[in-house]
């Protein structure tokens, strides 16, 4: 198992921003693929995004569909007690043996938001998954971050 942690700091507050992050229009205007189901208080937000190969590893490339995406749940809380909250996130692709769990925490910082992510990324492919989950985690950081900053500009 390998780990990524990511900071980010936004200007709006953390209600404000929650309620962004629940709201499908935002991710889909960043240009992916992605719903909303409210499970009260909390929302379920599903993103899609494709998985180029060509920034996967050739060893996990070759193993892909043609048609590949990252598929990421998010459960954003509805109600927020004080000034910080958490997102749990899960992300899988089909025919991708790698798992991601992540921890989102946001805390409220004068009039913004701190964000924090801690993912762990893990393979279950005996004797390979340790060399796989190595070759994930910076495609991953990209990815992260890239949406990080998208964020902030959406």
């Amino acid at each position: 198992m390998r780990t990524l942690t990511l900071n980010h700091d936004y200007s709006e507050s953390l209600s404000d921003f929650l309620l962004r992050l629940a709201d499908a229009s935002t991710w889909q205007s960043l240009g992916y693929e992605a719903q909303a189901e409210r499970i009260d208080p909390d929302t379920e937000v599903t993103v899609k995004t494709p998985l180029p190969k060509d920034e996967m590893p050739s060893a996990l490339a070759s193993h892909l569909p043609a048609d590949a995406e990252l598929v990421e749940v998010y459960m954003i809380p509805g109600d927020v007690i004080g000034d910080s909250g958490e997102i749990r996130m899960t992300a899988h692709a089909a025919g991708v043996p790698v798992e991601i769990d992540a921890l989102i925490t946001l805390t409220q910082k004068d009039a913004g938001t701190s964000l924090s992510v801690r993912a762990e990324i893990s393979s279950s492919i005996p004797l390979f998954g340790s060399m796989i989950e190595q070759a994930v985690v910076p495609i991953l950081q990209n990815r992260l971050d890239d949406r990080l900053n998208k964020l902030e500009r959406a």
